[in-house]
């Protein structure tokens, strides 16, 4: 590429003749900007990007991206994909390595992962992310690229708004997911943490909270303010019971609290707008600065860079937050961030014991349910060779990973077992 995809006019020639089909890319539907076809036409926009994708999987089931920011096996990617599971990584090559959580920054909802791994293929930046070399930053109706571990992007769109802090109003996380625990509290931020106003009848009055109680951890993770403590709850599902511990005037309480489900009622006219159209990201609001774009990420593609024309990272993909736009982290200010999350200063808390427990059961509940589903498939019959047996080393698998993961949660619920296994 060159200078030419510095101005508007030039990227949209070049692109509509790429795409033989001058003037109608702007007015392209979601549905139509994600046809082959039109994906095709940016395959060498992210043929070097994608070498620095990869993909994401706890357990080895799919969660996300990532994005390689050194060749020595440092990758980005979204924090809250993350759980205390085992992670790895599958490189566009088909390489898979297992990954270690070295840093965790909130606020971003950023994570830095680390693989064994060398000679590889790093991101390449922006210049104004990282020299004082001028280039222009993305501006509204600039063609933008989101590239997978696959030949072609998983999503294109256009820059929608510049890059910018949110206002106050926008800063608070969007509408949570209907099917994310429910504490039932108003919050504000108070004098040492978070202070709630409870609500009557709800899952916080039930478990014992008061109002103007101040929530210092939430299962041993400290809650420095509103917006860590709501991104903290939404990780959770009703019915889970979370460990509280409380300031509650001079006095420090512990509590234990059983999530709810949110009310049908909460789930408002603006949220049900929002959904249409695809899913959206759990956490998708909340960060401190944000480039808004318009394409149709799925949730599980966010974690990889977000590219300009010049195949170059502008930021890394962090939320599909409406029906409408998505966000990615502007790229000057993930490499702000770089080195506190190599260094070990963001190093992520080792999970309690009752996560573990709570992360193993939901990992063992969805396998189950695969497995029934694969089931199902295969007894339907008329399948053909290859996709039969392939059905059937599925299920074997899934089988062998429901026992594993059972004999862990009972070395977990039982440490005398534990201590036999490892004689």
């Amino acid at each position: 590429m060159t200078r030419l995809l510095s101005s508007w006019s030039g990227r949209l020639l070049l692109l509509c003749a790429a795409l033989a089909t001058p003037l109608q890319v702007p007015a392209q539907s979601s549905s139509e900007r994600s046809s082959p076809a039109v994906l095709k036409a940016f395959k060498s926009v992210v043929a070097k990007p994608s070498e620095s994708t990869v993909r994401v999987l706890h357990d080895g089931r799919e969660v996300g991206l990532g994005t390689i920011v050194a060749p020595d096996g440092w990758i980005v990617t979204k924090a809250s994909l993350l759980s205390p599971s085992k992670v790895s990584v599958r490189l566009k090559n088909g390489k898979t390595f297992d990954a270690k959580l070295t840093g965790l920054e909130d606020k971003h909802d950023l994570a830095m992962l680390k693989i064994d791994a060398k000679g590889l293929s790093p991101i390449q930046w922006v210049s104004n992310a990282t020299t004082p070399e001028p280039e222009e930053p993305p501006a509204p109706g600039d063609f933008v690229a989101s590239p997978g571990i696959g030949d072609l992007p998983v999503a294109i769109g256009v820059v929608s708004v510049a890059s910018r802090k949110p206002s106050p109003g926008e800063l608070r996380l969007m509408s949570p997911d209907p099917n994310a625990g429910f504490l039932g509290v108003f919050i504000e931020n108070g004098k040492g943490g978070p202070s709630v106003k409870v609500q009557p009848k709800g899952p916080a009055e039930k478990g014992g909270l008061k109002d103007f109680d101040v929530i210092l951890t939430v299962n041993g993770a400290p809650v420095a303010d509103s917006e860590a403590l709501m991104s903290t709850i939404q990780k959770y599902k009703p019915s889970d019971v979370l460990t509280m511990n409380v300031k509650r005037g001079e006095e420090k309480v512990t509590l234990k609290v059983t999530l709810g489900r949110r009310p049908a009622s909460m789930f408002d006219r603006s949220d049900k707008m929002n959904q249409m159209g695809s899913e959206l990201s759990k956490r998708r609001g909340g960060f401190p600065v944000i480039l808004q774009h318009d394409t149709v990420i799925k949730p599980g593609d966010c974690g990889g860079p977000l590219v300009n024309l010049d195949g170059k990272a502008i930021g890394i993909n962090i939320a599909r937050a409406g029906r409408t736009e998505s966000y990615a982290i502007p790229a000057e200010a993930v490499l702000s961030l770089m080195s506190d999350l190599k260094s070990g200063k963001l190093a992520p808390r080792e999970p309690t014991p009752e996560e573990k427990v709570a992360e193993l059961n939901e990992i063992i509940k969805k396998s189950r349910t695969d497995l029934t589903e694969a089931e199902a498939r295969l007894n339907k019959g008329k399948l053909a060779e290859k996709e039969a047996r392939e059905l059937k080393s599925k299920i074997r698998g899934l089988r062998e990973r429901i026992n594993d993961l059972g004999e862990e949660l009972e070395a977990l619920n039982d440490p005398t077992r534990k201590s036999e296994q490892k004689k």
